[in-house]
């Protein structure tokens, strides 16, 4: 009996081997051919999203510790009177950067500029009329030995996606 249960094991195990090895065998995947190496035209990376009219966003630099501003940007979010705010909230700079420049460019091109001077106060804030799309942001600072320095430049969404 145990010479009967051992044969039929072990057929069992060289039918489960050859299933395995009763497949067809798989095509070999070709290699894909080397595209050019051609550098890409700039308008490749222009994201569609950000109208023409405002320009895309370029780089900004940090002012030194001792003259350090933040500022906070937001939208009042009615669609009736959209209003864009650029506020002032602080920094070791108040006593010290003169100017505060600010530039909100609409996606139609047209642009409007206010400013800021001595004496700053936290909280301060200029009031823009924008769309109700994406604004650009520019703020410039002007500081003792650094000069004018371009210190936030950004698209700004007037809604932001919230899903709750």
């Amino acid at each position: 009996m145990k010479e009967i249960t051992l044969v039929c094991l072990l057929i069992l195990a060289v039918f489960i081997a050859a299933a395995g090895c009763t497949q067809a065998p798989t095509e070999p995947q070709a290699t894909p051919e080397p595209t050019s190496m051609a550098t890409p035209s700039p308008t490749a990376f222009f994201t569609p999203e950000t109208p023409a009219g405002m320009g895309i966003p370029g780089p900004t630099q940090s002012l030194p510790p001792q003259y350090s501003l933040t500022f906070q940007v937001t939208a009042n979010g009615n669609m009736v009177k959209p209003l864009m705010f650029v506020g002032l909230m602080g920094g070791n700079g108040l006593n010290y950067v003169s100017l505060v420049e600010v530039t909100l460019t609409k996606p139609d091109g047209s642009s409007e500029t206010q400013s800021m001077r001595q004496p700053f106060s936290m909280g301060e804030n200029l009031e823009f009329p924008c769309s109700t799309d994406k604004n650009r942001i520019e703020i410039w600072a002007t500081a003792p030995e650094v000069g004018r320095l371009k210190v936030y430049d950004e698209i700004v969404p007037f809604r932001s996606l919230n899903p709750s």
